[in-house]
């Protein structure tokens, strides 16, 4: 929504995995919030929807309307010869996200033409497009970061 920012902040884990001579890395979500912040009658219908009107004073993340698994297992891939005849190391990913959001039932009957199912494959495709388009960015960042290292 113009006017609508929604913010989510995560603590992600990493657990360094052996596989032989070479590193795996696992990251895995440990705890995300999620926030909303501009326009102040959209603020309070964000709030509302997701149940973060009822949080209780010692600020859980999410309430009991949203649970949230994230698993993203990386490995190094085995060396091969570039173009210049230098080792180029590469990466593998393969992530792991569910994302579970209940809610209120009023809020479907609200929307004309909503469905459960509807929400959900428009949710899942909204997601699988901001992935498609982050991850490899992401990807070639932690590659970079990682030949540095191993450069250092």
């Amino acid at each position: 929504f113009p006017g609508l920012n929604v913010m989510t902040v995560v603590t992600i884990g990493v657990k360094i995995t052996n596989q032989g001579d070479l590193p795996g890395y696992e990251f895995v979500l440990i705890k995300d919030s999620t926030y909303a912040v501009g326009n102040r009658l959209f603020v309070w219908f964000f709030n509302k929807v997701t149940g973060k009107d009822k949080e209780s004073s010692n600020k859980k993340d999410d309430g009991d309307n949203q649970s949230t698994f994230s698993l993203n297992k990386v490995r190094v891939v085995v060396p091969t010869l570039s173009t210049e005849n230098n080792t180029m190391i590469s990466f593998e990913s393969n992530p792991y996200l569910r994302v579970q959001v209940q809610f209120p039932s009023f809020l479907l009957k609200a929307i004309p033409g909503a469905t459960k199912e509807k929400s959900e494959k428009t949710g899942s495709d909204a997601m699988r497009k901001v992935l498609d388009a982050d991850g490899p960015a992401a990807l070639d960042a932690f590659q970079q970061e990682y030949v540095r290292w191993l450069e250092s």
